[in-house]
């Protein structure tokens, strides 16, 4: 069983305070008064689509949508938002958001690719409603959008492309108009992209203590939602958490906790997780290396940590053992794979 579609109450709090429409009409039908807006943190996926379209009805400006999004600071998001602007590099802040989505919604999939010279954020439905789907798009692209700018320190040029899976609406100059980015309608896929050289550039809002923190913040909102549900996302929390505070507190490496120790903090036994794993179609050891696969490729990008103390931190005792798992993950030494990259 997977946690219902829903949406954070903050989300529709700023939209309460856009002040689009009269609150009373904003609300029609959604089956939420601003009290339960007030005091639930997350509510069905629904009630926002009502409010979305009761503003679609109402509002003669076409591009509400992105200046909507405009709207939504980093406080709106929580630690999502913290966490993606203290990132180390432009590239690393979309994965913040590409990954840590669901600690605010989970009505869309966001997934992040490099693919030739461009690195690409792209958005999927979930709800099968096509127009709340166009909605959410436009003001979530609008906010990845404005997170960019923030880091860059001025607004992205046309190189900067959002794409939109639906053909281009009325109004569609004013909704193109309220983008910096180039607009598309009618792409095979809903996307925001940029050239990929952009993701190396440094945030001069880089703070180490506030990402990672906020990072492990984000992966505990999501589990303390999830985990009952699903036991590989308990398992990848626990771990992302451990190598997460490794480097937050910078104190010696230690070996990640096994697989008793997550049994343990998660109030169960070694053998109920192991089944519970396998159910999932995974294992304890699976999660374990891909996560370590997925560190080592990121800390090795990291021009700060010698080879040798990314294998201390990913809980290696022998640097060749890192080296010999490495390997057979990408077919290369990680010196070798840095120098290629």
């Amino acid at each position: 069983m997977s946690r219902g579609l829903e949406v954070s109450a903050a989300y529709a709090r700023l939209t309460l305070q856009a002040e689009l429409l009269p609150v009373d009409r904003l609300l029609r039908g959604t089956g939420l008064s601003e009290d339960d807006l007030a005091s639930e943190e997350f509510f069905p996926w629904q009630s926002l689509a009502q409010m979305y379209r009761n503003v679609a009805d109402e509002v003669e400006d076409n591009a509400w949508g992105p200046r909507l999004g405009a709207q939504l600071n980093v406080a709106a998001h929580g630690p999502l938002g913290f966490a993606a602007l203290s990132a180390p590099t432009l590239g690393e802040a979309l994965e913040v958001m590409g990954t840590l989505y669901p600690v605010r919604l989970n009505t869309i999939h966001i997934q992040t690719e490099l693919n030739r010279n461009r690195f690409y954020v792209y958005l999927e439905d979930l709800t099968n409603d096509g127009e709340y789907f166009r909605w959410i798009s436009e003001v979530i692209l609008k906010v990845l959008e404005t997170m960019i700018n923030s880091i860059l320190g001025h607004p992205v040029s046309k190189n900067s492309i959002v794409a939109f899976a639906h053909l281009a609406p009325q109004g569609a100059v004013d909704i193109e108009n309220a983008y910096d980015s180039s607009v598309v309608f009618g792409a095979e896929r809903c996307s925001l992209s940029i050239p990929s050289s952009w993701c190396e550039l440094p945030s001069p809002l880089y703070d180490e203590a506030v990402y990672r923190a906020n990072v492990i913040r984000c992966r505990e909102v999501i589990a303390n939602r999830e985990q009952q549900h699903s036991a590989v996302a308990a398992v990848r929390n626990i771990l992302n958490n451990h190598f997460d505070r490794m480097l937050l507190a910078n104190t010696p490496p230690s070996a990640p906790p096994t697989l008793e120790r997550a049994a343990e903090s998660l109030h169960m036994t070694s053998r109920t997780l192991i089944r519970r794993l396998l159910s999932e179609g995974s294992s304890y050891k699976e999660i374990l290396q891909d996560i370590r696969q997925t560190r080592a490729e990121a800390l090795l990008r990291d021009a700060r940590y010698p080879v040798n103390d990314v294998a201390e931190l990913l809980g290696y005792r022998e640097p060749a053992n890192f080296t010999r798992a490495f390997k057979r993950w990408t077919g290369l030494s990680p010196a070798v794979w840095r120098r290629q990259r």
